[in-house]
């Protein structure tokens, strides 16, 4: 007798559009809130419980909602945070869990960043932002390419 495949389960609920276009109003309503200073939209934003983890740039994990919420207290209140501009954003989802990969424009260099969401009744919550330095994305930089290719020194032939 031939064997089957295997079937995977099926998805609980479809990420279509609509969803997609959720988590990204979400993640467009984090760095509104960030360039507004707005503490009280910051909060709203985050999941009210559950795991959650934020990674500023250069600092170590936090996991505690209540300390990452005050991570973001003092650096709304800052008077030197800087503004950041969202680009290139990338979103993935599944039933109830989604994450965008976007970069984080600033003044003074480029970071990428990973904001992980969940769906709780009727709309998206945060539940992880991670931050990190990134090489500059040539795209942006440069407005004529190079008159001769780059040599990708990571090919063995």
């Amino acid at each position: 007798m031939p064997r089957r495949q295997p079937r995977l389960p099926p998805l609980l609920a479809e990420f279509d559009d609509e969803e997609r276009e959720a988590v990204l109003a979400a993640n467009r309503a984090f760095y509104r809130a960030f360039n507004d200073r707005d503490y009280d939209a910051m909060d709203l934003l985050w999941a009210p419980s559950g795991a959650t983890i934020c990674l500023h740039p250069g600092r170590a994990p936090i996991l505690d909602r209540a300390e990452i919420m005050e991570s973001w207290r003092a650096i709304l209140r800052h008077p030197e945070a800087p503004r950041v501009r969202c680009a290139d954003e990338w979103v993935v989802g599944r039933s109830g869990l989604a994450l965008v990969v976007c970069r984080e424009i600033l003044a003074e260099g480029q970071l990428m960043a990973t904001n992980s969401f969940v769906r709780l009744a009727d709309r998206w919550h945060m539940l992880g932002h991670h931050s990190g330095p990134v090489p500059v994305n040539e795209r942006q930089t440069t407005q004529n390419p190079p008159a001769t290719p780059v040599r990708d020194r990571r090919k063995l032939h």
